[in-house]
């Protein structure tokens, strides 16, 4: 191939950029990736550099430059010729090496396809070695047959087939997988729908955000049981809906009070029965009994350390109340599977009822009553607290209790008191009066008071009075004011009042602080009665009109009426003048019994004594006392 069949070749060179720094922040970068930086640039230096450059003819402008500077003028110095020639042989050796391949190929072909070979293949190797004479064959046949074909393409068809039919069936399982879950999935929201609609709280669960849960417990309830409240709803794998009440224990429980007489059982509250029907809300429910019965023994126990100065005590796995030495309340948390069944038959079944359903309203008032008084606004400087003290649960029971007792002791009291003053002749009466507890008025309530029926048990958990009207005489009377104290003791105080025309005042004044007990409110009752009829006797026997000596009336009346005068204790009548007539009055329990007797004792000068008595029990004199008296008077008169 020749040089002048070509292109025309062009032998200038590139150009080449200058090696100048282009600007002053070029030429710093520079500068500074030299060792030491502008640190190291010293006036001296800088005299040295100028001078060697001078010195080399002014080729190069530094020491970093010099190589790049030296390349460029060795280019520049080459000879154009000695370059176009090595251009041209590059070309040349290109070209040869085309040929080459081309010529190589051309021959290959040549064997299958001369004509077409031909057409590429140089003369000169055409002459050289002819055509045909270069080939190429396989090392080794194919062993793929048609009948082969057919048979993989059959297998490979079954395969297809199988797949198919494998992802059909799984399709179905998927779809029976999927109806299943949409029936489980239906059944547990519209368990859970059920249970929204019946009022519970459904919400997610703490630390199990993906679980749903209902709240069962109370908001404002001790701590202990607070959290115990939620309980999650689980969805069970045929959709039921399981509810984890692992913090209950599992065990439905409730509270059963027992009334027992003289050791014997004589009434027993009625446990709910246990739920036969298993839905989500009937279980919902018995969570939330059971924990509320949980809640009321957790609260009793804890109240009872703080009264067993009324003989309330723990025995064993019971809560038992000594109400009197023949009286007693025991209070126990069973599984509604271990409660007794109820016994139609004892008399005080309605009684312990009673007892079981005040408890329980008085927890269910506590917690209303917190729930007040944390919403209730409050000055700034007092710190809402959390309560330290335990609920008045048995403390109310026990004070309703005493009030009946007392209330049935004063009455047998002042009303044996009565009847033995009737059976002397005297015109005695006693009437008892108490006063029913009522709610307020609707209308006067404000958006945060109490309910009717909060303020009704409110009124019930304060200082209950109960009224007794004592007529001893005609126009001598007294009031006895019993009043029931829960806090801070459980105690019964009796008052005395007395009307502003009342003689009691001078003869028997009461105690101002009160009588804590019947017995002692008793001895008041027995003094005042013997010091009123001592002093209605005197007032009655020592008037003119009372005649002591009817043989002679021409004596004078001076002479045949009884000066009459009251001992120092005020519960005898004697003569002042003549020192003959003594008759002493009492009224003293009757054996045993508390029953009181009056007695009436008349003691002669010669130290005889001579008694009557009217009792309610006893034996008892049959004449009026004024009869007696009044025949006394005329018989110790002188003559």
């Amino acid at each position: 191939m020749s040089s002048g069949e070509g292109p025309p070749l062009s032998l200038r060179p590139f150009p080449v950029a200058d090696q100048k720094p282009k600007n002053l922040a070029e030429f710093i970068a520079r500068v500074n990736a030299q060792p030491g930086g502008f640190r190291s640039v010293t006036e001296a230096k800088l005299l040295e550099e100028l001078r060697n450059s001078e010195d080399a003819g002014g080729v190069v402008d530094h020491d970093g430059d010099v190589s790049e500077d030296a390349g460029e003028n060795d280019v520049t110095e080459k000879d154009p010729n000695v370059a176009r020639m090595e251009v041209l042989k590059n070309i040349d050796i290109a070209g040869n090496t085309a040929l080459l391949t081309l010529d190589s190929l051309s021959l290959l072909l040549s064997k299958q396809n001369p004509t077409q070979a031909g057409l590429t293949l140089s003369q000169q190797l055409r002459e050289m070695v002819g055509i045909g004479t270069l080939g190429a064959d396989r090392l080794n046949d194919s062993n793929v047959t048609p009948a082969r074909t057919r048979d993989q393409e059959a297998v490979a068809m079954g395969w297809t087939l199988m797949e198919i039919n494998k992802t059909r069936d799984s399709a179905e399982e998927a779809a029976a997988f999927l109806q299943k879950e949409v029936t489980a999935e239906s059944k547990y929201w519209e368990d859970l729908i059920a249970v929204k609609n019946a009022g519970w709280s459904v919400c997610r669960v703490p630390q199990e955000r993906q679980t749903l849960g209902v709240r069962f417990g109370f908001s404002e309830a001790a701590s202990e049981f607070k959290n115990n409240g939620l309980a999650p709803m689980r969805r069970g794998y045929d959709g039921s809906t399981d509810l984890d009440f692992g913090r209950l224990g599992g065990v439905s429980e409730a509270l059963v009070v027992t009334y027992e007489k003289d050791g014997k059982v004589v009434g027993r509250s009625t446990a709910r029965a246990a739920s036969e029907d298993g839905s989500l809300e009937s279980r919902v429910l018995e969570a939330r009994n059971t924990i509320f019965s949980q809640e009321l023994w957790y609260e009793l126990t804890k109240e009872s350390r703080s009264l067993a100065a009324y003989d309330v005590k723990p025995e064993g796995r019971r809560l038992a109340c000594q109400v009197d030495k023949a009286t007693k309340i025991t209070v126990e948390l069973l599984p509604l599977e271990s409660c007794p069944s109820r016994e139609e038959d004892l008399p005080e079944n309605s009684l312990a009822e009673k007892i079981s359903m005040a408890l329980h309203i008085l927890l269910g008032y506590a917690h209303r009553y917190n729930e007040l008084m944390r919403i209730r606004p409050i000055p700034p400087h007092i710190s809402r607290s959390s309560r330290q003290q335990s609920y008045a649960l048995l403390r109310p029971v026990l004070a309703r209790a005493m009030y009946l007792k007392n209330i049935d002791e004063s009455m047998q009291y002042v009303g044996a008191l009565v009847r033995t003053l009737q059976g002397a002749g005297f015109s005695s009466s006693v009437v008892l009066r108490t006063t029913l507890a009522s709610a307020s008025d609707a209308n006067s309530r404000g958006p945060n008071q109490l309910s009717a029926s909060q303020t009704l048990v409110r009124n019930l958990l304060q200082t209950q009075d109960f009224t007794i009207d004592l007529t001893i005489l005609p126009g001598v009377s007294l009031v006895i004011r019993g009043r029931a104290f829960s806090f801070p003791v459980t105690a019964t105080y009796y008052y005395i009042l007395l009307p502003p025309s009342s003689p009691l005042p001078a003869l028997c004044p009461p105690w101002a602080e009160g009588y804590p007990s019947v017995r002692t409110l008793g001895d008041y009752l027995r003094t005042s009665v013997v010091r009123v009829l001592t002093s209605h006797f005197v007032a009655t026997l020592s008037f003119p009109s009372v005649i002591v000596n009817n043989n002679d009336n021409n004596n004078n009346n001076n002479n045949n009426t009884a000066s009459l005068v009251e001992s120092f204790h005020g519960t005898s009548i004697q003569d002042v003048d003549k020192k003959n007539i003594d008759i002493h009055f009492s009224m003293e329990h009757e054996g045993d019994s508390d029953d009181p007797a009056l007695s009436i004792t008349s003691t002669t000068q010669d130290a005889a004594t001579k008694t009557w008595k009217w009792s309610v029990c006893g034996a008892s004199e049959t004449r009026s006392a004024e009869d007696v008296v009044r025949t006394l008077v005329t018989e110790l008169a002188p003559s």
